[in-house]
C-alpha cells in the first residue's frame, strides 16, 4: 500500500518510489498496474534478503548523475562516489544497484570495449621510440 500512497497521494514517480522503498522498479510498476486493474495489491515482502550497501542518499546521487550524464560508465560513477562522497563500492555493487532500480545496460560498442587507458599507455611506452616509418597499422574491419 505504500507504493500506492506514494504514487497517488504524494505524486511521486516510479523511480523515486523504488528508491524510497528499496524495491525494484519493475515491482513498483507491477503494483501500480495491479492497482489500476483490480483495485488491490498483494502484501509486499519486507526485510528479506541482504541489506543494500549503498544508502538511499548515495543511490539518489547515482540516479541524478545518470540522469545528468546518461552515457556514463560504471567506473566513472564509482570514482564520483569515492572522490565526492567517500563511498568505496565495487563496480558489481553499482551494477546490481542500478539493475535493482530498473536500469539496464546496453552492449558496449567496439570502440568502447577497446578503450583501455592502461593498455594505451603501455602501447605508447613500448612503441614510443620507434620512428614513424617503421609503424604499419591495419584495420580489422577491412577485408584483405
Amino acid at each position: 500500500m505504500q507504493v500506492i500512497h506514494q504514487a497517488y497521494t504524494l505524486c511521486k514517480s516510479s523511480e523515486d518510489i523504488a528508491i524510497d522503498l528499496n524495491m525494484p522498479l519493475c515491482v513498483v510498476q507491477r503494483v501500480k498496474k495491479t492497482w489500476v486493474e483490480i483495485g488491490e495489491v498483494c502484501c509486499d515482502r519486507r526485510h528479506k534478503g541482504r541489506c543494500m550497501l549503498l544508502s538511499k542518499q548515495n543511490t539518489k546521487l547515482m540516479v541524478a548523475l545518470i540522469k545528468h550524464t546518461p552515457d556514463i560508465y560504471l567506473d566513472k560513477i564509482q570514482e564520483f562516489l569515492y572522490t565526492q562522497h567517500d563511498v568505496d563500492v565495487s563496480l558489481a555493487t553499482i551494477s546490481c544497484t542500478l539493475h535493482h532500480l530498473g536500469y539496464r545496460s546496453k552492449k558496449l560498442s567496439k570502440q568502447a570495449a577497446e578503450c583501455c587507458t592502461e593498455a594505451h599507455q603501455d602501447f605508447v611506452m613500448k612503441i614510443g621510440n620507434e620512428p614513424a616509418e617503421r609503424i604499419v597499422c591495419t584495420d580489422k574491419e577491412l577485408p584483405l
